[in-house]
């Protein structure tokens, strides 16, 4: 398998096994297996469904996992993943083992990613339509999972003689081999663990659990505790794709709800768990926790509802106290301490509070992402929507550049309160350091905050060293006093760049600086802020211009001519702003552009996904492998909001 990790090679699997595997297809082939899937929607082909938590709400409540068969309706609460699997000629759907591994087609065929894909061999990403593909080790051993046809007194070997639970598939997979635990897809479990499982072979080698089977609907593990947990002992080489965790007893609808209980994926160990992928997962109401580990992916996973009651706070008077209870901090993912991290086409929506959870408050400390003194990450083409408070938060709490290297590019930002922060908490010298935030689109954040707090903040940078902030589009505030789009300050800046971003819509501030003796060459440049409302201050400059040059912006606000810029305390126009700040090549630029009132919403319309952001949200939770809608990206969304400003 070609791509980031290099995880496999190409090695034929032995001619006993391959043999083992055909046998085992044609037996199944006669078997009781149903490849025609059950009817629910309007596709032509109809897919399989999983059960809803109601129809196993009574199921009892054992130490191992429950196997539940998948036979009733989806959880309105986990959305449905399954859709047509297009027919092709390729040799992912044309019933023969091309590449002599046993496997065949998408059903059984770690190689493929779909019914489309034209070869059973693993390739790159680019060639895998964006998915990560695996080719089986001459010594890998695949495991068979099923809870619906499954029995552990069975070997696990094949699909018909599958183990009934993840617990017993575990103990036949090796430690250090490059082995398979699959699970297959549309099959349900309850109360189930892996905790600290296993490691694989090598990067190229790793330990795969994945699914299987007909059904396009990811297994769904009911958990009552972190799903896997390294719980201080490091695991290496390891792929999670494809699964769905849900912290059920978290689901206010489920009558087992504690509000409490669950988890998913949890990787600390001090010792560094490293080369771990998690791909295509679908978790609600846990969380991601990594730290300390080295070269780790997520991709194309969706993380809902992350959550814990207990957060709301109160005032002596009774009055609720809108920053919230400190004593838990669930976010969609927190990552601290890493060498090495990719965040990439995830959708994060609404984590760190539950609306539908009266004592599940949204709050200052909770966030859809929550980074802290990572190296060498990257954040890219992810959707982050109605964060409690932070769509994209970043700490350096460990001094001098304690988070280096880092790259946040064409994500979408959605409401919460604030869109990106690097900075806040300890105050030190330089602390970030090597940082690109590109090409990203932030709008409408503010619009409902959730914690109540009327502030709508985009982007605020505090001590960076060698900083570029360039090519964002941040779009629409509400009519908050407390608003800014960018925001320079803390005690140390250099090297920072601010350019080529647009602005409009931003209330007040479009960029807000708070300018030190300290600092050295920051450079505000060829920016367009345009605030087309009655908007004053699209400039608020406090200090000196020793260290910060402004040079080429092209500025227009429907305010009073005299009131465009703020500084010195004073309201003044843009001729008296080029006098002070010494801006060459400014100018005011009243720019029509063709839609500029383009956001998710209007998207979801054009769409036909739906006209309010639950909707849209909801379709965007449905992203899988075998549901993957390219129009339902960041880089689509993105792209179609950026050409109403052509």
């Amino acid at each position: 398998m070609k791509h980031s990790f290099s995880f496999l090679h190409h090695r034929p699997r032995p001619l006993f096994v391959s043999v083992f595997f055909l046998i085992s297809m044609l037996v199944g082939a006669c078997g009781s297996e149903s490849t025609t899937p059950d009817s629910n929607d309007s596709e032509t082909t109809a897919p399989i469904t999983t059960q809803s938590p109601s129809a196993v709400s009574s199921a009892p409540q054992v130490a191992a996992s429950t196997p539940v068969a998948s036979t009733t309706t989806p959880s309105t609460t986990t959305p449905s993943t399954n859709t047509s699997v297009a027919t092709s000629n390729g040799e992912c759907n044309d019933g023969i083992d091309n590449d002599g591994d046993g496997l065949v087609d998408w059903q059984f065929d770690v190689g493929c990613w779909g019914a489309d894909d034209a070869t059973e061999r693993s390739g790159s990403r680019s060639q895998e339509n964006g998915w990560t593909t695996f080719d089986l080790s001459a010594d890998s051993r695949v495991i068979y999972v099923s809870a619906s046809e499954g029995s552990d007194s069975n070997n696990g070997l094949s699909p018909q003689s599958a183990v009934a639970t993840p617990e017993r598939g575990s103990e036949l997979v090796r430690d250090g081999f490059p082995d398979f635990l699959l699970l297959k897809r549309g099959d349900v479990w309850r109360d189930t663990t892996l905790s600290r499982f296993k490691s694989g072979r090598s990067k190229r080698e790793p330990m795969v659990i994945g699914s299987y089977g007909y059904a396009t609907e990811r297994p769904r593990l009911e958990v009552t505790t972190q799903f896997l947990n390294d719980n201080g002992q490091a695991r290496r080489y390891l792929a999670v794709t494809g699964l769905a965790i849900s912290a059920y007893r978290k689901d206010p609808s489920n009558v087992n709800f504690d509000g409490t209980t669950g988890g998913a994926f949890r990787y600390v160990s001090s010792s560094h768990s490293r080369d771990l992928l998690f791909e295509d997962n679908y978790v609600e109401y846990a969380e991601f926790v990594v730290q300390n580990t080295i070269d780790v992916e997520l991709r194309r996973n969706v993380v809902y509802r992350s959550y814990h009651i207990g957060t709301c706070a109160y005032n002596a008077d009774g009055s609720p106290n809108l920053s919230g209870n400190s004593t838990h901090r669930p976010s969609g993912i927190y990552a601290g301490g890493n060498d090495g991290l990719l965040l990439e086409d995830n959708v994060f929506d609404q984590n760190g509070w539950n609306p539908d959870v009266p004592d599940a408050c949204a709050t200052i400390y909770n966030h859809n992402m929550y980074l802290a003194d990572n190296k060498r990450v990257v954040i890219k083409n992810n959707i982050l929507l109605r964060a409690s408070s932070i769509g994209l938060k970043l700490t350096a709490n460990k001094g001098f550049h304690s988070t280096d290297d880092l790259l946040i590019e064409n994500n979408l930002f959605v409401e919460g309160e604030i869109g990106i922060s690097i900075g806040g908490n300890t105050k030190t010298e330089y602390r970030f350091s090597n940082v690109t935030i590109k090409n990203n689109v932030l709008t409408n954040i503010g619009r409902h905050p959730p914690t109540k707090r009327e502030l709508s903040w985009y982007i605020d940078v505090q001590d960076n060293d060698n900083t570029v902030i360039a090519g964002n589009y941040l779009l629409h505030s509400p009519t908050f006093s407390n608003t800014f789009g960018v925001y320079l300050n803390g005690g140390t800046n250099r090297n920072v760049v601010v350019s080529d971003n647009i602005f409009y819509g931003i209330h007040t501030r479009s960029l807000f600086v708070k300018q030190l003796p300290t600092w050295s060459d920051v450079s505000v440049r060829s920016n367009t802020i345009i605030a087309p409302g009655n908007q004053p201050c699209m400039i608020d400059h406090r200090g000196d211009f020793s260290t910060v040059s402004y040079v080429g912006n092209h500025y227009y606000s429907a305010a009073n001519d005299n009131s465009w810029f703020c500084y010195a305390n004073a309201r003044q126009s843009l001729g008296q702003w080029m006098t002070d700040a010494n801006e060459t090549g400014a100018e005011a630029d009243n720019t029509t552009y063709a839609y500029p009132d383009r956001n998710l919403e209007s998207y979801g319309v054009e769409q036909g996904v739906g006209s309010s952001l639950d909707a849209v949200a909801a379709e965007l939770r449905k992203q899988s492998k075998y549901n993957y809608r390219p129009a339902l990206t960041a880089d689509a969304i993105n792209r179609y909001i950026r050409q109403g400003y052509q």
